[in-house]
């Protein structure tokens, strides 16, 4: 029989090293102790027993370390793509096979088709910046108007416009459910647009989340928190899940639903009561 204080360990190791993955994704910075304890609001020992244990089972690598100075951490996987990168010098291609340029043809046209499909899946486990360029991607791929992500930080995901009106995007990528962080973070958006002199009447709010990314969509939970439901409904915020988006991708991919049918599901949002 599982001991309670085995599962809670296994618990703690998972949270640890998903946050690590997720932070490395949606800050592009790596990631040390500090930042875990902080968080995850676990003492400093025991962070460092569950990293020693990662460690020890491959699935985190130490990449820095020093006296004085932070030991940084990488998911493995992570780590080991870096390392199979090589840079090939321009005068290698005096030296290349008879039909390779054929190959390298094909499998760049297969590659860009497979591109489409994998840049859809990843509304279903993204999150950061690969999960914004999915939702960007998709509202494209349904032809709303002058989809834009924008290139400076301090400011709003994505913004899309229908009907006259322009949709302001906050997309969150979270192992959890949606924050009313995020959606605070939103309504910050929207009143700097309206100071910029916006006419309120052609401007809306839109939440996006991708909630318990980790788990199969089938076994997720509630994807917003009581607290992200009640400022959802104060600031009238559209509200829709990346899995909401995903299948209204895949019906018009499949030809049972229309582009614009779809259209006007997406701005009608899902409902959050």
């Amino acid at each position: 029989m599982v001991r309670k204080t085995q599962i809670a360990n296994r618990d703690v190791m998972e949270d640890v090293y998903r946050f690590i993955e997720d932070y490395i994704l949606e800050n592009h910075k790596l990631c040390s102790i500090s930042e875990i304890v902080n968080s995850l609001k676990i003492s400093k020992r025991r962070c460092a027993k569950v990293l020693k244990e990662l460690i020890r089972q491959r699935k985190i690598t130490v990449i820095y370390e020093g006296v004085g100075k932070p030991t940084i951490y990488i998911p493995t996987y992570m780590f080991e793509e870096i390392l199979r990168t090589q840079h090939k010098p321009r005068w290698i291609e005096k030296y290349a096979f008879k039909g390779k340029s054929g190959i390298i043809k094909k499998i760049n046209e297969m590659r860009k088709e497979i591109s489409h499909y994998e840049i859809l899946e990843r509304l279903l486990y993204g999150t950061g910046e690969p999960l914004e360029e999915a939702v960007k991607y998709a509202l494209e791929y349904l032809e709303f108007e002058n989809v834009e992500r924008p290139q400076e930080k301090d400011t709003y995901d994505i913004s899309f416009e229908y009907n006259g009106k322009k949709y302001i995007v906050e997309v969150e990528g979270t192992t959890k459910q949606g924050s009313k962080e995020k959606v605070n973070q939103l309504d910050g958006w929207i009143k700097k647009e309206l100071n910029m002199g916006t006419d309120p009447s052609k401007i809306v709010g839109v939440f996006v989340v991708n909630h318990f990314r980790d788990k199969d969509p089938e076994e997720r939970g509630e994807p917003l928190t009581e607290h992200a439901k009640r400022f959802l409904k104060y600031h009238r915020f559209v509200f829709f899940t990346t899995i909401f988006l995903f299948n209204l991708v895949r019906k018009v991919h499949e030809g049972s639903l229309s582009k614009e049918k779809a259209r006007k599901i997406v701005v009608e949002g899902e409902k959050y009561a």
